[in-house]
């Protein structure tokens, strides 16, 4: 879907040549302490869960489970895949695309299309009509909404698995996002998103297979479906990103909320909670944000400090937006920064 040509001046605060070297330099042995303990993570919450499900030892079973579950929420695009899909954690290619696969599929997100779709979003960030990576209008979650985000998240699964299907049956004009569709017919990048959903269709399904056969019915939920549940933790993170703030805008300052987070939660997160400056230079490596976060910051919003106190200022916002549905929230900027970009 290449019908976007336009080119949007985006507003970047200055940063010296040497700086900006520093801080896009690369680094195999950060990329790999990261990916790595990401993934002894998950094989040790999914130990667990067996651990206990051999042993019979079944409310253990269950808080293990959702343990896992909770973890598994940011392997996918919340995080890991998203973070993977900008080549920039590793300095060595095919080290970032090993593990940009392994935990794709173990998401059953698919790595071409995140990759084309991200890129996109990066580019026209919360323009109506041209980002469709991300809803724009003023979202009202209902109890139900919250609830499944506790349990099953059914609208996650349906997204991601029913479309993982569509694709692998030759149907590449549905989309995990709004795009519509993302790749056109004769893209050949179509046919390579379409065969890495019957990759991971097939192997999903072989996997299934394995664990009736073998009776390990506790690793049916946390290798095919543990994503899709407990996933509270990973949607309070995604909503802190560009939810309430004004579209349309050459500025990623206003467009994009930067939060201080606890070191767990920078860790789960891939330190996406500097989103400002995540945009503003993209080939920065995830663990020299908060050092780009030090560099611009006379030139940007002062950030809130904690999880919880982001997710409170979001649902500050949205209680605005449903008394004025035009609302949007500008931040305060310090008197060093430059003048918001507003056109």
């Amino acid at each position: 879907m290449r019908l976007m040509n336009q080119r949007i001046e985006w507003y970047r605060t200055p940063i010296g040549k040497e700086t900006l070297a520093r801080l896009t330099r690369r680094s195999d042995a950060r990329g790999l302490l990261q990916s790595g303990s990401f993934l002894l993570v998950y094989l040790a919450t999914a130990s667990l869960a067996l651990f206990f499900f051999m042993n019979e030892m079944w409310v253990p079973m269950i808080a293990a489970c959702y343990l896992h579950s909770v973890f598994h929420g940011f392997i996918g695009m919340e995080a890991a895949v998203h973070e993977l899909s900008h080549g920039t954690p590793f300095k060595t290619k095919w080290l970032n695309e090993l593990f940009y696969r392994i935990f794709s599929f173990l998401s059953w997100n698919n790595w071409l299309h995140f990759r084309e779709s991200h890129m996109m979003h990066h580019q026209y960030t919360v323009h109506r009509g041209l980002d469709r990576e991300v809803v724009i209008e003023p979202i009202s979650f209902t109890f139900l909404d919250y609830l499944s985000w506790f349990t099953f998240d059914y609208k996650k699964f349906a997204r991601i698995v029913f479309t993982t299907v569509a694709h692998a049956f030759g149907d590449g004009d549905a989309d995990f996002f709004f795009w519509k569709p993302l790749f056109a017919s004769d893209d050949p990048k179509r046919g390579r998103m379409i065969a890495w959903a019957r990759f991971v269709l097939i192997g999903h399904l072989v996997l299934l297979a394995l664990f009736i056969y073998f009776e390990l019915w506790v690793l049916i939920y946390v290798v095919t479906f543990g994503y899709f549940f407990a996933t509270f933790l990973s949607h309070g993170t995604g909503i802190q990103q560009h939810l309430g703030l004004k579209p349309g805008v050459p500025d990623w300052r206003i467009s994009c909320h930067t939060v201080l987070f606890d070191p767990l939660m920078s860790f789960l997160y891939w330190k996406m909670n500097y989103h400002i400056e995540h945009h503003m230079y993209a080939a920065v490596p995830f663990y020299n944000l908060p050092a780009l976060n030090a560099a611009i910051a006379k030139d940007t919003p002062e950030p809130v400090r904690g999880y919880l106190a982001g997710i409170r200022k979001i649902i500050a916002i949205g209680r605005k937006q449903r008394l004025d549905p035009s609302y949007c929230h500008i931040p305060e900027f310090p008197e060093t920064a430059a003048p918001p970009k507003l056109d």
